[in-house]
């Protein structure tokens, strides 16, 4: 039974997730399924062979251990303050592949083949034969409320996200 609740489950998250993305209203809903699975395993599961430890309680632990490590750093990723590093880290990868290629760094973005999120506003201020910088922000992303997205700098010379 603790096999078949794991599926269900999982299956059950991975659509929750899809369809309606990370916020906190989904991720209460399947916290309150995951802990309602689990409660459900600790009452009605049986032991294992010879007495042992509830099985199907372990299964739905390890079920839910192993959802919770997939969707937690997704969430993070999702969140609009790290979607510019994210592609400023992405935008450096490819400098780096450019550079390999042509001994020096690129100001021109479509020349990076990069595929970046819309929501992202990203340039690159300045490109040479030794180091490129770069900004990103997201229009959402603004900690200090002052009306302005923050911009996040990468710094090649510098060693990378400043």
């Amino acid at each position: 039974m603790g096999c078949l609740l794991v599926l269900v489950l999982a299956g059950v998250s991975t659509a929750a997730i899809f369809f309606f993305g990370y916020s906190n209203w989904v991720l209460i809903v399947l916290g309150v399924l995951w802990l309602a699975a689990t409660v459900y395993s600790f009452i009605f599961g049986h032991r294992g062979f010879g007495g042992g430890p509830r099985t199907d309680l372990l299964i739905v632990v390890a079920g839910m251990c192993i959802t919770a490590i997939i969707i937690i750093p997704q969430r993070e990723a999702q969140k609009p303050c790290n979607q510019p590093k994210t592609a400023l880290r992405k935008l450096a990868d490819a400098e780096n592949k450019y550079f390999a290629e042509h001994k020096t760094f690129t100001k021109e973005l479509q020349l990076l083949r990069l595929t970046l999120k819309p929501e992202v506003d990203i340039s690159i201020v300045k490109a040479d034969e030794q180091s490129f910088i770069a900004t990103a922000s997201h229009s959402l992303c603004d900690k200090d409320n002052d009306g302005k997205p923050d911009a996040f700098t990468w710094n090649s010379a510098r060693g990378g996200l400043q």
